[in-house]
């Protein structure tokens, strides 16, 4: 199904998010920025309440995190010399490896300057230990990327931290904001961590095939390659739809569900 389907029920937030976005944004990473939302759609999605009612503290966290996580793309480009994104020439490959570090530290900036119009002051420290869960993880896959022996579980440890972890966050801090009850915000985090890994394990699996595979990725290889990996992003797929029917709502249920379909089916 078409993102702009499943988006339907939240299309008027993510318009919203969409605009702060760009208005929040330097211009030359505006291109960047125009990724497929699964992020603020998560927060919309989770934090929506019965009958539809918007609730403006979701669309700015969601702007929020969403920014995060294009300047972590900057980085994770020039770490890893990647040459295109998202079917363009990487920002670095355009005006620098400098400028373009720089930018997504304005950027990582930017959007937690953005935390001071939430109203839920309890989010934002919540927001900066996510970032540093992600610097974390971007430290780990350095260190893991040059060691041939990288074990599986350390492996799943960089994911977690620099995908999974987010992901779970964006469901779970929706559902607080709405004051879900804790048996639902379990589930909403669950999901959302489960959702993180099968999105980027497909991912990887998509990069797999690179010209010059660092010993981490060879050691995914020896594992089994794309098929370990799809393998893999099926069995958190089937745990992520396995706790959705602890959601109550079925408008946020059913979006969740479409979305992770979404993400299997690309």
């Amino acid at each position: 199904m078409e993102l702009a389907k499943i988006h339907a029920p939240i299309a008027a937030d993510l318009e919203v998010v969409n605009r702060d976005i760009r208005d929040w944004t330097d211009p030359r990473i505006a291109a960047l920025a125009a990724g497929k939302r699964l992020r603020p759609a998560l927060v919309l999605f989770a934090a929506r309440a019965p009958g539809g009612a918007s609730n403006p503290d979701a669309r700015v966290l969601a702007a929020v995190l969403e920014m995060v996580h294009t300047a972590s793309l900057v980085h994770d480009d020039v770490l890893d010399s990647s040459r295109r994104r998202r079917g363009r020439a990487a920002l670095h490959r355009l005006i620098g490896v400098k400028p373009a570090v720089i930018l997504a530290d304005y950027l990582f900036v930017q959007a937690l300057a953005q935390l001071e119009r939430i109203r839920a002051a309890y989010l934002v420290p919540e927001v900066v230990r996510e970032v540093r869960t992600m610097c974390e993880g971007q430290w780990l896959e350095v260190k893991l990327a040059r060691n041939d022996g990288a074990s599986e579980a350390e492996y799943l440890g960089v994911l977690e931290k620099k995908t999974a972890a987010l992901f779970a966050f964006c469901c779970r801090a929706g559902g607080m904001l709405r004051c879900a009850p804790d048996r639902e915000l379990a589930a909403l985090d669950e999901f959302g961590r489960s959702f993180g890994f099968a999105y980027q394990l497909l991912d990887d699996a998509a990069d797999l095939c690179a010209e010059r595979p660092d010993p981490f990725e060879r050691q995914v290889v020896r594992w089994g390659g794309q098929g370990y990996l799809r393998a893999s992003a099926r069995r958190f797929a089937r745990r992520a739809r396995s706790v959705l029917p602890q959601v109550p709502d079925h408008v946020t249920r059913r979006g969740m569900g479409r979305l992770l379909a979404h993400i299997l089916e690309a």
